[in-house]
């Protein structure tokens, strides 16, 4: 069975990133090195995700070498919330994607054989989430 350490779903979250930025003409390839130099974390602004559970987050005992280092266990749950954030004055960027942040987040549990994903029954797609909002009753 494979060893996945908590930060591996960041970098890999990261490279995708920058692929899809140079693919955009965004930021100039080659994508890997793009990557080396990190170039994407001018639009990523956070980390992509982080674990959860009251016993990780935000929490003064959780300790970076069993979580950020560490291996993922069965039961540990996790939040992958890769995102884009283009600032409203960022001339490189085109004037259509000024402002503009995106962020998906899942939520994943780690099994024994893998992984479920724990949100994968919400909308992804922006014409479904505004199906779905406006399903939602009217707040009180």
């Amino acid at each position: 069975m494979t060893k996945w350490r908590s930060c591996d779903f960041h970098e890999a979250a990261q490279r995708y990133l920058a692929d899809k930025l140079v693919e955009w003409g965004l930021l100039e390839g080659p994508t890997e090195r793009v990557y080396e130099l990190a170039l994407q974390r001018r639009f990523t602004m956070a980390g992509t995700g982080h674990m959860l559970g009251l016993d990780v987050h935000d929490c003064a005992t959780a300790r970076t070498e069993a979580y950020v280092d560490g291996t993922l266990e069965p039961g540990m749950v996790l939040t992958v919330e890769p995102g884009l954030y283009f600032q409203p004055d960022d001339l490189t960027v085109p004037a259509e994607y000024r402002g503009i942040g995106v962020r998906i987040e899942d939520d994943i549990l780690v099994t024994a054989d893998g992984n479920e994903n724990l949100s994968a029954g919400l909308p992804r797609a922006s014409a479904e989430v505004e199906v779905w909002m406006r399903e939602l009753p009217e707040p009180r």
